[in-house]
């Protein structure tokens, strides 16, 4: 059986650290599904929030893609849209957290906010998007873990995944055969006495 070239092994390797990085590593965008094409007034909203789950005093984020049904059925991107996030914690007289969501760069009809979570417990989102053919909003729940040091199993299983693939890496080119002209055996000496 032939062996895999270097060539290959470094795109198993590359191909592996882009499986194990760290959810915490991406900047921005995507996350766990919360709302998939809902109606919203006028528009069809889709929300993902990270990290999974929120835990309170760290950052939570959600990104929200606002998009409309043009008369000839096509889903077009909103990017002219004002969104925002009113997060308010369930049964607590807590003052609510409101976001104003900003546009991802280049990304059209997709908006992000963040901010820390004073709190763990169960948290209303309600996302608005007011733009020239409306105002729509849609709601859902999301639950905070307590602050503390959660085992982050994307950071540990990732970095277990790079050094099985450094260690495998190693490995394999220690039993590479050698070339035919390192494997040559010197002629026999002559003995002298």
């Amino acid at each position: 059986m032939k062996q895999l070239g270097c060539g290959w092994r470094a795109m198993l390797l590359a191909g592996l650290l882009g499986l194990a990085w760290p959810a915490g590593a991406l900047a921005h965008g995507g996350g766990a599904p919360q709302v998939t094409d809902a109606p919203a007034g006028p528009y069809r909203l889709f929300v993902w929030t990270s990290p999974e789950p929120w835990q309170a005093a760290t950052a939570a984020h959600v990104t929200i893609a606002v998009t409309q049904q043009d008369a000839a059925g096509q889903i077009m991107p909103i990017t002219d849209a004002q969104v925002t996030v009113r997060l308010t914690l369930e049964g607590q007289a807590t003052q609510a957290v409101l976001l104003t969501a900003t546009q991802i760069g280049a990304a059209a009809g997709y908006y992000e906010a963040d901010d820390r979570l004073p709190a763990a417990g169960v948290w209303r989102v309600e996302v608005e998007a007011n733009g020239e053919a409306g105002v729509g909003a849609v709601s859902f729940t999301q639950t905070a873990a307590p602050a503390g040091n959660t085992f982050n199993w994307m950071v540990w299983g990732g970095g277990a995944l790079i050094l099985l693939a450094i260690v495998g890496f190693l490995g394999a080119r220690r039993r590479q055969p050698k070339s035919p002209a390192s494997m040559r055996h010197p002629a026999p000496s002559s003995m002298q006495e």
